[in-house]
């Protein structure tokens, strides 16, 4: 039996600035533990390598720091992608993007962290992919690899020393995995 009052995304989105790392799942406030060293450290290497590519190619935007993404109205959810890309056919250059994100980026980055279990990432998958996102990444820092979540395919694993490309998503993308996981 729930006792607490089920959140809209409108009452989220004003709230959610003063409320520390936090999600809305199914209308519930979720908070998340602050990042520890190595998964902010992967993070933040992520956005980087995303925020290098989108101004090489002028063909998008990152995005980082657990932005919220609204992956469905109905059931008022709202995730943190950790890193994600959009492009600017999806999201045009200059357009204001005011509070959370409404469109569906290509590409949603998730890092693992010491909280995080395979079910959990697995669900915010499908979340992503039913909003639309074409392809998320999760990137594992104890196994230095990346699970690579295709909307449509089966997912598949990248090794440290192996090549994670963009495709159509992101023309001219990639770069070794390893790369997420220099320090």
């Amino acid at each position: 039996m729930r006792t607490a009052a089920l959140v809209t995304i409108e009452e989220f989105e004003r709230m959610a600035h003063g409320l520390g790392p936090c999600e809305l799942v199914d209308g519930e406030i979720v908070a998340m533990s602050p990042g520890h060293f190595k998964h902010s450290r992967v993070t933040a290497t992520v956005a980087f390598i995303l925020e290098t590519y989108a101004r090489r190619s002028k063909h998008g935007r990152a995005l980082t720091n657990e932005a919220g993404v609204v992956v469905s109205t109905e059931r008022h959810t709202v995730r943190g992608a950790d890193a994600a890309f959009i492009s600017y056919k999806r999201l045009p250059a200059g357009k204001e993007c005011r509070g959370f994100l409404r469109q569906p980026p290509e590409l949603v980055v998730e890092v693992l962290g010491v909280d995080d279990t395979w079910p959990g990432i697995e669900k915010k998958v499908s979340d992503y992919h039913g909003f639309g996102v074409d392809v998320v990444w999760v990137a594992d820092p104890r196994t230095l690899s990346v699970r690579v979540y295709p909307k449509r395919g089966e997912p598949y694993v990248l090794h440290e020393k192996d090549v994670i490309a963009g495709g159509k998503l992101l023309p001219g993308f990639q770069c070794r995995v390893s790369e997420f996981f220099v320090d």
